[in-house]
């Protein structure tokens, strides 16, 4: 899993809302006008764990490692196959497929992930800006929460018009509203609105929670295993 878009980072995976289809919720912009490198609350090594904190355990664990300033963001897979222990490695701060950034709000801050592509197919007719897909931070007491955008709150806000944005539906697939784009406009100021005053967030969380010493050992292995097939 790709942390940020899957929640496009599970890129075009960190995320199951795929900015990389053109599905899901993207911003015309950020919700701050200055953004950073670094979010100083990721720094640390993370298991990843989807929903709480006593969720099912799997053959397959998510892990992030974030080292101070950012230097380096990495999201590890690994998993067992055949009695082997599979490790998969995306380098989240060297990505050709986004950009991560991170912005500060009143009382949340925000990873904000750019998309390399400047637009997406709907249809051969209608492409639409690529936008940006934001993630809320939550330092809470489990450990660090990621919320994303909900796809079907923000349909209904912009129907409701407490939302300026516009909603896009590929007629060829069947799929209803699981296959839709809304773009959300509006300056800093008035997404960093939406963001903090609109019940806008899926009810899904990723919930980072420290790793334990074997963990990080496990995770620092994969890396290194990966920067030397560079």
């Amino acid at each position: 899993m790709n942390i940020f878009p899957r929640l496009v980072i599970a890129s075009c995976a960190l995320i199951a809302m795929s900015g990389c289809t053109g599905y899901g919720v993207t911003f015309q912009t950020a919700p701050a006008i200055e953004l950073s490198a670094c979010n100083e609350s990721l720094v640390g090594n993370w298991r990843i764990i989807e929903g709480e904190r006593n969720a099912p355990t799997s053959s397959t664990e998510d892990y992030l490692s974030v080292t101070a300033d950012c230097a380096t963001m990495y999201s590890v897979t690994t998993k067992q196959e055949s009695g082997k222990r599979i490790n998969k490695v995306d380098d989240l701060k060297n990505s050709k497929d986004h950009q991560i950034q991170f912005a500060k709000g009143v009382d949340y801050d925000y990873v904000v992930v750019t998309p390399k592509e400047t637009s997406f197919e709907i249809t051969p007719e209608i492409k639409i800006p690529s936008g940006k897909i934001i993630y809320q931070i939550n330092k809470g007491k489990d450990g660090v929460i990621l919320r994303s955008v909900d796809l079907d709150k923000t349909i209904q806000l912009v129907l409701d018009r407490k939302i300026s944005g516009q909603i896009f539906v590929d007629r060829d697939n069947p799929g209803g509203n699981q296959a839709a784009n809304v773009y959300v406009r509006g300056d800093a100021n008035q997404i960093a609105t939406y963001l903090n005053t609109l019940d806008i967030y899926s009810n899904e969380r990723l919930l980072l929670v420290s790793a334990t010493p074997p963990e990080v050992k496990q995770i620092q292995k994969a890396i290194k295993q990966f920067g030397n097939k560079k």
